[in-house]
């Protein structure tokens, strides 16, 4: 590509082929806006400069977005800093995050209906302690999602909401005998949740392309698969031999495991988006004070005009956007508006998924632990290996995700959930032997990862806690109020109200190659804007060793003199 970019372009073109040659009044005056111009631009890149000096001097130009990095570049020197910095690095983390918090999630849920229990209060506050969680998870969701936008770097959020966590389990474990401050726990635990699913997720699109996004997705899907599995029986085991409140200090440990894991990250993409934004912001100042000065031009221009032919002919061409206006600068920003967000129909189909994904576990999680132990006198640790058939299939997710980033995911979620809704309506038929239930949660956790894993990241993590909320509070009200068919009927009742948004509107083959067409349309994008940065940089380099050059030349002549 070369460094030359169309605004250079333009000053050449109104710039005098011979300095030798006189100048007309026309010419002259070109000649003096081109070269305000040009050194308005070098003082730009001098500012650009200062601002972005690890800017690496190499561009990705793989397909998939892969960059090896510079020897020069601090962000990949030494080999402790490429293994930080590398993607199987981040997508460890990532999975890391992801486990930890939902082994700590599988850890309490299991345990909070008997805790319930044991303070003499209703079904319905199990419900309202999973309802808290999943408002501290909207509300961080949210922030999360708009700190990602502002800010190129993952890492600082993404410590404070682990910290975060580590709040919530020593509260958890200090007030088990005080309602109110379990409330207060489970909220710290939701924001420390959406800081990790948001931001993590965002990290992981940061890295991969699209048509790698989903398989890797459904790898990091494991680190909830095994805190999934885990965290119940590990939870169980935890609280029945050893005592009340081993579990939360078996998480604190783990918490403290996974902020060494995010500390380390370095993320090779933040240098480059943090110069894209600087070098956008540089654009647009440029071109609001080169509007000014076109402003200017124009009233003297219309100064002009009342008495002098030439001016008015002079005035048409100053006027023009070749000569005042900066070329248009590719941009890899792109403005999307609130009311656009809302009518994409394949957004909402996406929302209403996660929606769906979340309305399910958490009607289940606050009634089955008190079915079980009511029907068949289960300890707690014996439902918490029972809550293993539920996790144990989700490691489907990678297939799945592998699945849709070729196929796309139309047909593959929209089998799925049908399946879901006849599963969960069998589960809830009275009479139903324990191994039958068994291999009825099999069912319902491989059908849930399959319809899942397309739609994660941020772009569903508000409807999904949005589902939680729901959930948990109605689940527990029916089954308080009625029984375990009803609760399942609920369940299947709204599964089936989205399936048909999914086959009209979730993306299929044809679509899964368009949005990888647009990836790489991006991609170009990017590394164009990168390549204006870099030839800038080269010519601010330039002119500043010319400007030494001159200066060290006039100094021997005064010398000699």
């Amino acid at each position: 590509m070369s460094p030359t970019h169309p605004h250079n372009q333009g000053h050449a073109a109104l710039t005098p082929s011979s300095a030798s040659e006189p100048l007309s009044g026309a010419d002259f005056k070109h000649q003096s806006i081109a070269d305000a111009s040009s050194q308005f631009d070098m003082d730009r890149c001098a500012t650009l400069s200062e601002a972005s000096p690890n800017l690496p001097t190499t561009l990705p130009n793989s397909k998939d977005g892969d960059s090896k990095g510079d020897d020069n570049d601090p962000i990949t020197q030494g080999y402790f800093s490429r293994f930080c910095s590398s993607k199987q690095f981040l997508s460890f983390t990532v999975g890391l995050a992801v486990f930890v918090d939902l082994l700590c999630y599988g850890i309490i849920m299991p345990l909070t209906p008997f805790i319930v229990q044991k303070l003499g209060l209703k079904s319905t506050a199990n419900g309202a302690l999973i309802a808290c969680y999943a408002v501290g998870l909207l509300v961080s969701s949210l922030a999360a999602g708009i700190i990602s936008d502002r800010m190129a770097n993952r890492r600082t959020p993404m410590v404070i909401g682990l910290l975060a966590l580590l709040l919530s389990m020593v509260l958890f474990m200090e007030a088990l005998n005080h309602f109110w401050i379990l409330i207060i726990s489970r909220l710290f635990a939701g924001l420390a949740g959406g800081a990790t699913t948001t931001l993590g997720f965002t990290l992981l699109s940061d890295t991969y392309p699209s048509n790698r996004l989903g398989a890797e997705m459904g790898k990091v899907m494991i680190g909830q698969t095994l805190g999934l599995m885990a965290g119940p029986p590990l939870g169980g085991i935890l609280h029945d031999r050893v005592g009340d409140k081993a579990p939360y200090v078996f998480c604190i440990v783990l918490i403290a495991i996974d902020l060494i894991a995010r500390l380390l990250i370095v993320e090779p993409r933040s240098a480059k988006v943090k110069a894209i934004r600087e070098f956008h912001e540089q654009q647009q100042q440029l071109q609001h004070e080169q509007q000014q000065q076109q402003q200017q031009h124009q009233q003297q221009q219309q100064l002009l005009e009342q008495g002098d032919t030439l001016g008015k002919k002079d005035g048409a061409v100053i006027n023009s956007p070749e000569a005042v206006s900066p070329t248009a600068t590719p941009s890899t920003v792109k403005v999307t508006t609130l009311v656009g967000l809302l009518t994409n129909m394949r957004l909402v189909t996406a929302l209403a998924v996660g929606f769906l994904q979340a309305f399910p576990i958490a009607a289940l999680e606050p009634v089955l632990p008190l079915y079980l132990e009511e029907r068949f006198r289960l300890s707690q640790t014996q439902i918490g290996v029972i809550f293993l058939a539920f996790s144990i299939p989700t490691l489907v997710a990678p297939i799945a995700g592998w699945f849709s980033d070729r196929h796309g995911a139309k047909i593959m979620s929209g089998v799925a959930i049908a399946s879901f809704s006849g599963i969960v309506v069998i589960l809830g038929i009275p009479g139903m032997p324990l191994w039958a239930i068994i291999v009825l949660l099999f069912g319902i956790g491989a059908t849930t990862a399959i319809f899942t894993t397309p739609v994660l990241g941020e772009i569903s993590a508000a409807a999904r806690v949005t589902g939680m909320v729901a959930g948990s509070l109605l689940a527990s009200l029916i089954y308080q109020e009625t029984n375990m068919l009803w609760t399942c009927v609920l369940i299947a009742g709204m599964t089936v109200l989205v399936l048909p948004m999914v086959f009209k509107y979730t993306g299929g083959k044809a679509q899964k190659l368009r949005d990888l067409a647009q990836y790489e349309m991006d991609l170009q994008e990017e590394n164009l804007v990168l390549s204006q940065i870099q030839a800038q940089n080269q010519q601010q380099q330039l002119a500043v060793e010319v400007t030494s050059g001159s200066d060290s030349g006039s100094s021997s002549a005064e010398q000699k003199v």
